[in-house]
C-alpha cells in the first residue's frame, strides 16, 4: 500500500447524516465552551510563561542563541544529505532525500520568517533575520548544485522512474523546476548573466515596493469639506496647511493619501474638487514607475535567457493556466458575463444622479463612483450591525462544527507549554479526528498589537506534514512531540500559524467581528485545514504547497460557508442574549453588499489583465520600443481594449490622463503574471459550492444543507488530501465528477488545456 493510500485510509471518516436543529447555535458541551472562551476571554496572562522550552514545541528554538545554532545545525545536516544524494541510488531514494533536505532547511527558515513578522522581542527578530539570510544564501547555492540536479534528472528520466508514486513524482518535478529556474542548465556566461539579472530583479522589486506615493499637492476650498464626516474633516485640516487665496477663500493644500482621497471622493459634493483630488492621488510616483519598468524588463530578459518567450510564459509553465493565451481566454470569457453587471451598476449611479437633479451632465467619471455609490445607500439608512452575532469565540466554534460535519475533524483548545508561544495573546488549537488522534496544530495570533508587522491576514506554514520513518538517519536530526506513530509509520504533523488583526477581548466583552472579518478567518482556516488534511508523505507537496493558481481554492470555498445560512445557524448568536442571527437581517446585509459588487469584479478582471500585459513578450506591440513610461501606456491601452471599453461603465471605470495607477499595484512583485489566480480559484470554488455542496446563500434559501459529509468526504478524497501531490486539474475534475456535469466536460477539464480554461471561464462568476 502506497503512502497516499495509507493517508487516505487513516483519514477516512464515517458517513453520517446531518440534522439541522433550531438550537444548533447553543453552546453547552464542555469542549465547546472551552473553545469559545479561549478567544472570547482575555488570555490567562503570565501564568503561561516560565523557563523557555522552545517556540512551537521545538527545544532548539528556546532562545535567540539556540535559534542561531539551529540554523547552523540545519546547514550541517543538509550537507550530509547532499552527499547522500550525490552518491546515487534508486529514484525513490533520491526523491526522498531531496524532500528530507528541503524539510531540514524549511523547518528553520519558515520559522525564521514567522519570527521576523510576529515576535515582539528585538533579539529574536535579529536572530531570525540572520538565520533567514544565511539559509537563503545556502539554499540558493543548492539550486545551482550540478550534481544534485543530475541525480534528480536521472531519477525522473531513468528506468525506475515508474516506481515513483504520484506524490513522489510531483515532488520531484517541483524540485526540477526550481533547479532549472535557477539557470542550472545554462552555459557559464549565460548563467552569470542569470545571476546578475536575478539580483537586479530583487533590488528593483524592493525599490518598487518601498517607493512612497508622491501625490501632487492640490488646493481644496475648506468649505468643500463641510459634507465630510467631522472626523475626516478634522484629520485633513490637522495634516495639511491652510492658506487664503487672493480672493479671500480659505483653501487647504492637500497631498492626498489613501484616507484623505477616499473621504473626499465619497462625501465631497463638488465634482471639480473630486476630480482634482483623484488626479493628484493617482498621479503615480516617478521613482516607482522607474523601478517597476526596470523590474519588468529584467524579468523579460531573464525569461528569454532560460528559453521562454516572456516572463508570463515562464511563470505559467507549471501553473494550472499553463500559458498566457489560456489566461487571456479565461479572462475574456469571464468579461462577457461580467460586463452586463458593471454596466447595470453604472446605470444605477446615473439614475441616482438624475434623481438628485444634479446640474452636472455627461458621463460619469472615476472620481464620481464612490460619491454616487454612497448616495445610493443613504435612503435605505443604516442596518443593525451583524457584529453583535459574531463573537470571535463563537466564530471559531462555528469553524470547528463545520469541519466536524464535513470532514470529521474538530478544533480543540490547548494550553501552550512554557515558552511555546511568542506572545500571551497567541492561542493554540489541536486539530483532532473522530478517533481522538491529533492531525496537526494551529497557533492563532489573531489580535492586533504594535509589535506585529503589518502583514494583514495570513497563513504561515511552520512545519509541513511528511512521513519520517523512512528518513536517512543523520546525527542530530530533530524530533519532538509533533512526530507521532500511526498505522505503522512515523509522521511529522503539520504546524501552522494564522495571523489576523482583530481587536483583543476587553474586560467583560468578547471581540466582535464584522461579516468581512468572519469571511477572513474562514478563509485563513481554509488554508489551515488544507495543511492539516493534505498529508501525502512528502514535505515539498504537502498541504498548501501547490500551484499558486490552485492554493486559494479551499480557502475561498470556506468563505461560502461563512455566508451560508445553514452554516451560520451553527454558531451565529447575539453575544449578550444568545438569540440566533435573524435571517432577514442577514439577507438585507447581503443585498447591500451585492448591489455594487460588479465594480469590484471589474477591478479584479482589470488587474488580472494588466498583470498579463505588463509581463507579455511585447507589451506595446512588436514594433514599439519600450521607452520611459511604457507601463503607463500599457495601462491606458488596456482601458481602450474591447474587454473594458464601451458601454455605460466605460467612462466611469476608464483611464484618466496623467495618472499611473500601476505604480500602486504591489502584487506585481509577488504575483507576477499570476494575479488571475484569485479569479480562477473563486470561479472554481463557486462551481464546487453549487455542484458538490448544493450551496445556499443569504439570498437563495435552500432546503438542502451544504453541511453534508458525503460532499466533504469527496472534497477531502479528491482534492484536499493530495496537497500539491497531484495535477490540480485532475483534482478539480474528480471533485466535480459526481454526476452533475456531462462526462465530456469532466474529460475536458482533466486535460487542463486552453479549452479547460475557457470552460471554467464560462461558469457562473460569483460576486466578490
Amino acid at each position: 500500500m502506497g503512502i497516499a493510500s495509507r493517508v487516505r485510509q487513516r483519514l477516512t471518516v464515517r458517513l453520517r447524516s446531518v440534522r439541522m436543529l433550531s438550537t444548533a447555535h447553543e453552546v453547552t458541551r464542555a469542549d465547546d465552551v472551552q473553545l469559545r472562551d479561549l478567544f472570547d476571554q482575555a488570555a490567562p496572562g503570565p501564568g503561561w510563561f516560565g523557563q523557555h522550552t522552545g517556540l512551537l514545541m521545538e527545544e532548539r528554538f528556546a532562545s535567540p542563541q539556540k535559534f542561531r545554532q539551529a540554523g547552523q545545525d540545519a546547514q550541517r545536516t543538509a550537507e550530509a544529505l547532499v552527499q547522500k544524494v550525490v552518491e546515487g541510488g534508486p529514484a525513490a531514494q533520491t526523491v526522498k532525500l531531496l524532500d528530507q533536505l528541503s524539510d531540514t532547511l524549511c523547518r528553520v527558515m519558515d520559522v525564521a520568517e514567522l519570527v521576523r513578522q510576529v515576535h515582539p522581542d528585538a533579539r529574536w527578530q535579529e536572530a531570525a533575520e540572520a538565520v533567514y539570510g544565511d539559509l537563503l544564501t545556502y539554499m540558493n547555492g543548492l539550486n545551482t548544485h550540478v550534481q544534485l540536479y543530475k541525480q534528480l534528472v536521472a531519477a525522473l528520466d531513468g528506468p525506475d522512474a515508474r516506481s515513483l508514486s504520484v506524490a513522489a513524482r510531483a515532488a520531484a518535478l517541483s524540485f526540477r523546476r526550481d533547479f532549472e529556474r535557477s539557470g542550472i542548465h545554462l552555459p557559464p556566461a549565460a548563467h552569470a548573466r542569470f545571476v546578475t539579472l536575478s539580483s537586479r530583479i530583487h533590488d528593483w522589486a524592493r525599490a518598487f515596493v518601498r517607493s512612497s506615493p508622491e501625490p501632487a499637492r492640490t488646493p481644496v476650498p475648506v468649505d468643500s469639506l463641510r459634507t465630510l464626516s467631522a472626523q475626516a474633516t478634522a484629520s485633513i485640516l490637522q495634516a495639511h496647511p491652510v492658506r487664503r487665496r487672493s480672493d479671500g477663500v480659505a483653501v487647504v493644500e492637500i497631498a492626498p493619501d489613501d484616507y484623505t482621497a477616499h473621504a473626499i471622493l465619497r462625501d465631497c459634493t463638488d465634482p471639480a474638487v473630486r476630480e482634482a483630488v483623484y488626479s493628484a492621488w493617482q498621479r503615480g510616483a516617478p521613482a516607482a514607475e522607474h523601478a517597476l519598468e526596470n523590474m519588468l524588463q529584467d524579468r523579460r530578459e531573464l525569461a528569454r535567457l532560460v528559453g521562454f518567450d516572456s516572463f508570463a510564459h515562464m511563470a505559467l509553465d507549471d501553473k494550472m493556466a499553463r500559458a498566457p493565451a489560456h489566461v487571456d481566454g479565461f479572462l475574456q470569457t469571464l468579461a462577457v458575463q461580467a460586463r452586463p453587471r458593471w454596466d447595470a451598476a453604472a446605470q444605477m449611479l446615473l439614475k441616482a444622479r438624475q434623481s438628485a437633479q444634479s446640474e452636472v451632465q455627461g458621463p460619469l467619471r472615476p472620481w464620481d463612483r464612490d460619491y454616487w455609490v454612497a448616495r445610493c445607500a443613504e435612503p435605505a439608512g443604516a442596518l443593525p450591525s451583524l457584529a453583535d452575532y459574531f463573537s470571535l469565540g463563537r466564530v471559531v466554534l462555528g469553524l470547528s462544527r463545520v469541519f466536524s460535519q464535513l470532514f470529521g475533524v474538530t478544533l480543540r483548545a490547548v494550553e501552550p507549554q512554557p515558552g511555546e508561544v511568542w506572545h500571551a495573546d497567541v492561542r493554540k488549537l489541536n486539530v483532532v479526528d473522530e478517533e481522538g488522534q491529533v492531525l496537526g496544530v494551529v497557533y492563532c495570533d489573531v489580535f492586533a498589537r504594535s509589535s506585529k508587522a503589518h502583514v494583514g491576514a495570513a497563513h504561515f506554514t511552520a512545519r509541513c506534514a511528511r512521513r519520517v520513518d523512512n528518513d536517512v538517519c543523520i546525527e542530530s536530526m530533530p524530533s519532538g512531540p509533533t512526530v507521532v506513530e500511526r498505522d505503522g509509520m512515523r509522521l511529522q504533523l503539520p504546524v501552522v500559524v494564522l495571523i489576523c488583526n482583530f481587536a483583543p477581548p476587553a474586560s467583560g466583552a468578547p471581540p466582535l467581528l464584522g461579516w468581512a472579518d468572519v469571511e477572513t478567518i474562514f478563509h485563513e482556516m481554509g488554508h489551515a485545514v488544507h495543511s492539516m488534511l493534505g498529508q501525502n508523505g512528502f514535505h515539498n507537496v504537502a498541504g498548501t504547497r501547490c500551484s499558486v493558481d490552485f492554493v486559494e481554492l479551499p480557502s475561498v470555498l470556506m468563505e461560502h460557508f461563512a455566508r451560508s445560512p445553514h452554516a451560520l445557524s451553527l454558531f451565529a448568536a447575539h453575544h449578550k442574549t444568545g438569540q440566533p442571527l435573524p435571517p432577514d437581517l442577514l439577507r438585507q446585509h447581503a443585498a447591500r453588499r451585492h448591489k455594487f459588487a460588479a465594480f469590484d469584479l471589474h477591478a479584479q478582471l482589470f488587474m488580472s489583465a494588466l498583470d498579463q500585459r505588463l509581463h507579455a513578450s511585447e507589451p506595446l506591440g512588436s514594433a514599439v520600443p519600450l521607452g520611459s513610461g511604457w507601463s503607463t501606456q500599457t495601462l491606458a491601452r488596456l482601458h481602450a481594449e474591447p474587454m473594458f471599453a464601451g458601454g455605460p461603465a466605460s467612462s466611469l471605470l476608464g483611464y484618466v490622463e496623467n495618472t499611473a495607477w500601476q505604480t500602486r499595484f504591489s502584487h506585481l512583485v509577488g504575483y507576477g503574471a499570476c494575479y488571475y489566480s484569485y479569479l480562477l480559484d473563486r470561479v472554481m470554488a463557486a462551481r464546487i459550492w453549487s455542484q458538490v455542496f448544493g450551496g445556499d446563500s443569504p439570498g437563495l434559501q435552500s432546503s438542502v444543507s451544504p453541511l453534508d459529509r458525503r460532499a466533504g468526504q469527496r472534497l477531502h478524497d479528491e482534492l484536499l488530501r493530495w496537497g500539491g501531490g497531484r495535477d490540480p486539474w485532475h483534482c478539480l475534475a474528480s471533485v466535480l465528477d459526481n454526476g452533475s456535469a456531462p462526462h465530456s466536460e469532466i474529460e475536458a477539464i482533466s486535460r487542463g488545456d486552453q479549452k479547460a480554461m475557457q470552460i471554467v471561464g464560462s461558469w457562473h462568476l460569483p460576486d466578490l
